[in-house]
């Protein structure tokens, strides 16, 4: 099987997927995790205030439906679909995990970089070590529920849900000045 073809292959797969009720479990374990290390970095570092967006229904549907195609499926497709490898037995443990470490590098590098090239508004969101800290143990809970479920939906999910409620809830709609 060539390149093209495998890859190919492993985003189907990932589309095709859908989790088990363990993989759920499991997703909302690690948004538990996410909430409890999280949460308490925002509001040290000033990322999070509670404050609801006064939108009407069709503003938050058209939240909800445009932050799930990007950024959680479009980066969850990128760094976790097509940068991580196979768990089989062509690819090592060792492989796997430089995989894995490197995706999430460029995971929370691309943050910054993103907002340096395309959206300039959001550089000093991007940069914010509370900010950076967070996406960092973001991007680790979304490998590890993507190597879990095998699925794109696990981790698109928990992204989605994180991104929501901080655009939502937590004030980073208007922090993003969106």
């Amino acid at each position: 099987m060539n390149f093209r073809d495998r890859i190919y292959h492993k985003v189907i797969s990932a589309l095709l997927t859908v989790p088990t009720l363990e993989s759920w479990l499991m997703t909302v374990f690690l948004l538990l995790v996410i909430a409890l290390t999280c949460l308490p970095i925002g509001f040290y570092s000033g990322l999070l205030e509670i404050r609801i967006l006064p939108l009407s229904f069709l503003g938050i549907v058209k939240i909800l439906v445009s932050r799930f195609f990007f950024p959680c499926f479009a980066e969850e497709l990128l760094f976790r679909v097509l940068l991580l490898p196979s768990p089989t037995p062509n690819n090592p443990v060792k492989i796997q995990l430089t995989m894995a470490f490197l995706s999430i590098v460029l995971y929370v590098i691309g943050h910054p970089l993103f907002a340096a090239l395309v959206y300039q508004k959001a550089f000093g969101v991007f940069t914010n070590p509370g900010f950076l800290l967070s996406t960092l143990i973001l991007g680790i809970t979304l490998t590890i529920s993507y190597w879990h479920s095998r699925s794109i939906w696990s981790p698109v999910v928990i992204h989605w849900i994180v991104v929501i409620v901080w655009l939502l809830i937590f004030d980073g709609y208007s922090k993003l000045d969106l």
